[in-house]
């Protein structure tokens, strides 16, 4: 019988790089006001931004189902409205041309 070579685990510093370097789009100080201030967005949905944690350029709300977002309480319409300024924001800090 012929065993299957065991699978070979990624390097320590490749899977360190991908989970512990923190993303370019967090590599800034722009609070949560700025940002919803530039970006026109409400007081309400400030809050509830606020309540997700979220970070300006925290890319992990990309992923969020729908169900996250109505557990947020944001519309649809605000949700999409949101991730549209967040990643217009991480293409500036990206770019290095937020102002």
């Amino acid at each position: 019988m012929t065993s299957l070579p065991a699978p070979t685990p990624p390097l320590p510093s490749q899977s360190m790089t991908i989970f512990s370097s923190p993303s370019s789009t967090m590599m800034h100080n722009v609070l949560l006001l700025e940002f919803c201030t530039k970006y026109w967005l409400s007081a309400h949905t400030q809050e509830k931004l606020e309540k997700l944690d979220y970070i300006p350029g925290n890319k992990v709300v990309e992923s969020l189902s729908e169900a996250d977002w109505k557990d947020s309480r944001l519309s649809v319409l605000t949700s999409h409205s949101f991730l549209a300024v967040h990643r217009k924001f991480c293409e500036a800090i990206c770019a290095g041309t937020w102002e």
